[in-house]
């Protein structure tokens, strides 16, 4: 199934968040650090939906945004139905309702690229849609499927 829209209601993650770029990710080892720190305690969060991991990357509105130089906010955690019990060390983040491109990912995370890169470069301007600075990966616990979510404006 090919990318879709879809309408998100306000959800609420528990995590980690971090002020980044892909430079740093990539050598550092940013995002498998914060999900393994995200595994010691995912115990004490209560109420998650799921054990479904979601990287939350926010991009600031700045001309000519390079991810592998201009820093950037992620945040990665588990959805939760209603903030209770978050452990000391953990960060609250409300993602409020909007709509999104919609596509699944069938592959290795590290190809995910392939699929932004179609989204950004074809899929958004066939479909007269604007990028928010806002996506979402959805990590079940097979490593070959993601879902990704790039929050999008139409234009009539």
């Amino acid at each position: 199934m090919g990318p879709k829209i879809i309408k998100k209601d306000s959800f609420q993650l528990i995590g980690y968040h971090l002020l980044t770029n892909l430079q740093k990710i990539g050598e550092e080892h940013i995002t498998e650090n914060m999900v393994s720190r995200l595994g010691k305690i995912k115990e004490k969060i209560e109420n998650k939906v799921t054990d479904d991991i979601y990287v939350l990357q926010l991009y600031p509105f700045i001309e000519e945004f390079n991810p592998f130089e201009d820093y950037y906010h992620i945040f990665i955690g588990y959805e939760v139905q209603k903030v209770r019990g978050v452990p000391s060390e953990a960060d609250i983040y409300t993602v409020e309702e909007n709509m999104y491109v919609h596509t699944e990912f069938h592959g290795k995370r590290t190809d995910t690229y392939k699929a932004y890169d179609f989204l950004y470069n074809n899929w958004m301007e066939e479909n007269r849609c604007i990028p928010l600075g806002m996506e979402l990966e959805i990590w079940d616990n097979n490593e070959n499927h993601t879902e990704i979510c790039i929050a999008i404006n139409k234009i009539k």
